[in-house]
């Protein structure tokens, strides 16, 4: 092909579209998480008295919700492998290739965050026994029906066999504190592990964000 004037001219419009596409689009998602993570929920006054405390942490990207021990399903505890002395359960969900090749940043590859960032990928549910509380968690008081409609979302995430038993990843963990697990749903940027913990806020009827793929939107609506 000979490159004249008009032969680049035919191929400069597609390429500024394309560009701007490519520049367009994470510009478009960031406004738009942004926007809907400071706008609130408007969950129903609830006419119960709250009597038990929930928690919600961030490692500075990725939220977990956490349960005082005892008030974790008693079907759904009884499954759980957790450690002696447990007096806390953090329920995480996200990326499963993420959550193994990634146990600290510096371990996080090129493949590895485009997978979890452009594709759908299969999901897992992190659960990590804790024997005593941190001073930057979030604490949030619900009543009976709020914890019961936690424990349904979070039981909900898990996958399970035929037989209705939880799947145990053949991953060990991070340290001897805990463990993988099998989980529904599939990971996209739409749906990110920080989202899991936000529609959890959502069931419950506690006040969080619209939509917010990231930990700092969530944390701004709690107390």
């Amino acid at each position: 092909m000979v490159w004249n004037s008009r032969n680049i001219k035919k191929w400069v419009k597609p390429l500024k579209n394309g560009l701007a596409l490519l520049i367009g689009l994470p510009v478009l998602y960031f406004a738009a998480a942004l926007l809907l993570s400071v706008l609130p929920t408007h969950p129903s006054e609830k006419n119960c008295r709250p009597e038990h405390k929930i928690f919600v942490s961030t490692n500075g990207v990725h939220l977990d919700i956490i349960l005082p021990v005892e008030n974790v399903d008693p079907d759904l505890r009884s499954q759980l492998q957790l450690a002696a002395g447990t007096r806390f359960v953090a329920f995480g969900w996200g990326d499963k290739e993420f959550y193994i090749k990634t146990p600290e940043w510096s371990d996080l590859t090129f493949p590895v965050a485009f997978r979890a960032l452009f594709l759908k990928t299969e999901t897992a549910m992190h659960v990590t026994s804790l024997g005593r509380s941190f001073n930057n968690w979030k604490e949030v008081e619900i009543c009976d029906g709020q914890l019961h409609a936690l424990n349904n979302y979070i039981d909900s995430s898990f996958k399970k066999n035929a037989t209705g038993e939880l799947q145990k990843l053949d991953f060990p963990g991070y340290t001897c504190q805990d463990d993988f697990y099998e989980a529904n749903g599939k990971f996209t940027i739409f749906f990110t592990c920080n989202v899991w913990a936000n529609n959890a806020l959502k069931k419950t009827g506690i006040k969080t964000a619209v939509w917010s793929p990231f930990d700092f939107g969530v944390l701004h609506h709690l107390p």
